[in-house]
């Protein structure tokens, strides 16, 4: 079994080089060694093995671990199912938890073929020694480790699998329900959420389904199932956010959120005017902040830090698996904080 000093990551694809320059800067002690679309290798340059409790803090790598062995040919499934388990009963540590990154009938096959040494849920536990088994392509599949904790999705490939609601108005739930399991926002009942770009609906849709009122501020249309579904809970301000006024709004508001197609030093300065305005009720943020091109993304850290000086606290940034050339920042204020305290 090789020397683990390589890192295997995965990203969206386009996101490669946006993924590059996360690392450059900020694990100066990695280089770049090998990529494929949404696939992407770092070499340590450190004389110390790389461990699979490495934590690794970036936006863009969606999942990460340590490489153990590469294989490479034309190998059939019954091949690659075995060369795996070899691998697997090498690391000695037990039973673990198998993440096949993006093939669910290979999943399926391994864990069938392999329950004395493989949990048969995938979805990863707090400590779990976790083998990670990569396709990039039909000829060629890496192998990695890690140990699950907070830094790592739970999901195989960090893609949960979320099914589109049949009357969501628009894929913007696929996003909203993945940002909120990911971010763990303590939403509750009868909060109430305002929403900049919410139409046609589909985040929304979602919001209003867990109990929440929500009010959208957007030019464009809602989709009628929101009036129809909704009436009772959802206020739509048709206008610009710039004819947007603070007695437009309810005089408490828990939530902020975001999702509009402009660039992001126009929708930030959106969220900073109304966050004044919510500031005494105001739990916390959720910004889905679009990347026109992927060179803005080394304007990351000065987008973070603009919502930090907003008062928002606990910063979270990351790609998600339902984000295209996008990313997510969750945050809390202070009075948010102490709602997570309570309800823990």
């Amino acid at each position: 079994m090789h020397n683990p000093g390589f890192l295997l990551t995965t990203c969206q694809q386009g996101a490669e080089k946006a993924l590059k320059g996360e690392m450059l800067r900020d694990y100066p002690d990695f280089r770049f060694s090998y990529s494929r679309p949404g696939f992407v290798t770092f070499k340590s340059l450190k004389e110390q093995r790389l461990q699979p409790d490495f934590e690794l803090k970036t936006i863009f790598a969606r999942t990460y671990s340590v490489f153990i062995e590469k294989f490479k040919g034309d190998l059939k499934e019954n091949e690659i199912i075995e060369k795996t388990i070899t691998c697997a009963k090498a690391l000695s540590r037990g039973k673990l938890r198998l993440h096949v990154w993006e093939n669910e009938n290979l999943t399926k096959a391994l864990l069938a073929c392999a329950h004395d040494l493989f949990y048969p849920d995938t979805q990863a536990q707090a400590g779990d020694t976790v083998l990670d088994l990569i396709l990039v392509d039909k000829n060629e599949f890496w192998l990695g480790c890690h140990f699950h904790g907070s830094g790592h999705s739970p999901f195989p490939g960090g893609q949960p699998k979320i099914e589109m609601h049949p009357e969501a108005p628009s894929r913007a739930y696929l996003k909203i329900e993945e940002a909120l399991l990911w971010s763990k926002a303590p939403l509750q009942r009868d909060d109430t959420a305002v929403e900049l770009g919410s139409a046609p609906g589909g985040a929304a849709f979602s919001l209003l389904n867990r109990g929440l009122h929500v009010v959208g501020i957007d030019p464009a249309e809602m989709d009628p199932i929101i009036k129809k579904k909704f009436q009772n809970q959802f206020q739509h301000i048709q206008r610009p956010i710039a004819d947007v006024f603070r007695e437009d709004l309810p005089e408490s508001v828990q939530w902020l959120l975001l999702d509009m197609n402009i660039a992001p030093q126009f929708s930030l300065f959106a969220v900073d005017k109304l966050v004044v305005r919510m500031k005494d009720s105001l739990l916390g943020v959720l910004l889905t902040l679009k990347l026109n091109q992927w060179k803005m993304a080394s304007e990351i850290p000065q987008m973070l830090e603009h919502v930090r000086e907003m008062g928002i606290r606990r910063l979270r940034a990351a790609q998600l698996s339902q984000n295209r050339q996008e990313f997510v920042i969750f945050g809390l204020t202070q009075k948010g904080l102490r709602r997570v305290a309570v309800t823990r």
